[in-house]
């Protein structure tokens, strides 16, 4: 919960319009609700999620928020503000920074919950062709564990270049 009150409140500072807010891979919501917590309108947020079970039940939860069932892969509409806590296997990462610099157009950001050094790593070279497309405009450690793994992680903010 810490974790996703600070990505919110990052959100909410480093996204200056009033475009909807993507909440990519967002499961139950954790992300959703801090957002609302940071005042932001439930109507500006939409949620997208693969699973069916979980966005169903996301739907639930977020009635006034709009819910997308399906892979983050086969949005191809222009994301100016996206939060989202991706895959943190290496691969899934990639694709979804990759997704990520297609969707965005200049100066539109993203406030990311990222393995920890991930963006630094040299290999695969992926990484970092992909990191090209990006300003980094803050990145700071997780301050508490995740429960079930020893994983560590950081909040990133990115810009598109």
């Amino acid at each position: 919960d810490a974790t996703a009150r600070r990505i919110a409140a990052l959100a909410v500072r480093y996204f200056e319009n009033d475009s909807r807010i993507m909440d990519v891979c967002c499961g139950t919501g954790q992300l959703t609700r801090a957002l609302i917590a940071e005042g932001v309108h439930p109507s500006q947020i939409v949620g997208l999620e693969v699973d069916r079970e979980l966005a169903d039940f996301y739907a639930r939860l977020y009635p006034v928020t709009q819910t997308l069932i399906g892979p983050y892969r086969d949005i191809d509409f222009r994301c100016e503000n996206v939060i989202a806590n991706p895959p943190f296997e290496i691969a899934e990462c990639v694709s979804f920074l990759q997704w990520l610099s297609c969707t965005q157009h200049s100066g539109d950001r993203a406030v990311l919950l990222l393995p920890y050094g991930f963006i630094d790593k040299p290999c695969p070279k992926s990484v970092q062709e992909t990191m090209r497309h990006f300003i980094v405009r803050h990145r700071t450690p997780m301050q508490e564990p995740f429960a079930r793994t020893a994983c560590r992680a950081e909040i990133v903010v990115v810009e598109r270049a």
